[in-house]
C-alpha cells in the first residue's frame, strides 16, 4: 500500500473513546449546560463545553479541532433533560469523524426533544410533584419540601440513561423520535395525564376556601327571645357543597375560554383573594 493511502487511513481511523471521557462530557452537560446561556445562541456554548473533551480526543490537529468547535458553536436549544440524549448521539458520530452528520443530528433532534421534554417537565412532572408536595405541606407534613428535593435528584438522574441511549443508538434516534407520530402521541398523553392528575387534586386543595360570614337573628322559643347565629357557609353547604371553590374554578375556566393570559388570571385571583380577605368575606 502506498504511503499516501496509509496516511489517509490513519487520519480517518475511528477513535475509540474511553468511559472516563464520555462521563466527563455527560457530567458537564448535566450541570453546566445553561451556565453560559445567552439570547444569541442559547445553549450552544454550554454544549461545546460539554463535548470539548471528546473533540480533543478525536481531532488531534489544531485546525480540525477548531473547525469542530466552530460547528458546535452554532445555535442550539433544547430541554436540559433531553440534551444528554442529543449529546450521546452527537458524540457517537464525532467518534466516527462524521462531523456534518453530528451537526445534522443536533438540529434534527433538538426541536422534537424540546417539545417532548418541555411537555413532560412543565405539564406532567413538575406540576404533579408540586401539587403533591404542597398538599403534604398544607397538612403539616415535612415530607412536602423533601419530596421537591428528591424529585430534583430524580430529574437529574434521568439524564444518565438518556445519554447512553443516545450514544448507543446514534442516528436511529431521528426515525424513533420523529416517526409514526410518536412526538404528538407523547406530548398529548403527557398533557392529558398532567391535567387529569392536577384536576383531581383541586378539591382537596381548595376545600379550605370557606367564608367566615355569619349573622344573628332573634327567634322566640317557648315565649323567650333567643339569639340564633346562622353561618353562611353552612347555608351554602346545604345548597351546594364546596360552592365557593366551584365558583372560583369556574371563574378561572371562564377567563381561560376568553383567551385571557395565565398571568392575568393569576393576578385577578390574587386581587380577588386580597379584597375578599380584607373585607372579611373569605
Amino acid at each position: 500500500m502506498p504511503d499516501s493511502e496509509v496516511k489517509l487511513t490513519q487520519e480517518v481511523e475511528k477513535v475509540k473513546l474511553d468511559k472516563q471521557t464520555l462521563k466527563k462530557s455527560l457530567f458537564r452537560d448535566m450541570f453546566t449546560l445553561q451556565w453560559s446561556w445567552n439570547y444569541e445562541r442559547m445553549q450552544a456554548l454550554g454544549f461545546l463545553w460539554a463535548i470539548l473533551p471528546v473533540l480533543q480526543k478525536v481531532y488531534k490537529k489544531e485546525d480540525e479541532l477548531k473547525e469542530a468547535m466552530k460547528r458546535h458553536l452554532q445555535f442550539y436549544n433544547t430541554n436540559p433533560v433531553a440534551s444528554p440524549l442529543i449529546l450521546g448521539a452527537t458524540i457517537a458520530l464525532e467518534e466516527d469523524r462524521a462531523g456534518k452528520a453530528a451537526s445534522s443530528i443536533k438540529v434534527g433532534l433538538m426541536g422534537p426533544l424540546a417539545g417532548i421534554g418541555d411537555t413532560i417537565q412543565a405539564v406532567l412532572f413538575r406540576p404533579i410533584i408540586a401539587v403533591i408536595a404542597a398538599s403534604l405541606a398544607m397538612s403539616g407534613s415535612g415530607i412536602g419540601p423533601l419530596l421537591i428535593f428528591l424529585a430534583g435528584i430524580l430529574w437529574m438522574a434521568v439524564k444518565v440513561p438518556l445519554f447512553w441511549l443516545g450514544y448507543n443508538k446514534s442516528t436511529a434516534l431521528i426515525s424513533d423520535v420523529a416517526g409514526d407520530g410518536l412526538l404528538d402521541s407523547i406530548t398529548n398523553t403527557a398533557t392529558i395525564a398532567g391535567i387529569t392528575v392536577i384536576g383531581g387534586f383541586i378539591p382537596s386543595i381548595m376545600k379550605g376556601l370557606v367564608t367566615p360570614l355569619q349573622f344573628a337573628r332573634t327567634i322566640t322559643v317557648d315565649g323567650q327571645d333567643v339569639e340564633k347565629v346562622i353561618e353562611v357557609q353552612e347555608v351554602l353547604n346545604g345548597i351546594v357543597p364546596y360552592l365557593i371553590p366551584v365558583l372560583v374554578v369556574g371563574l378561572a375556566y371562564y377567563l381561560i375560554k376568553k383567551k385571557v393570559s395565565p398571568v392575568k388570571i393569576l393576578l385577578v385571583l390574587v386581587a380577588l383573594a386580597f379584597i375578599t380577605s380584607l373585607l372579611g368575606i373569605l
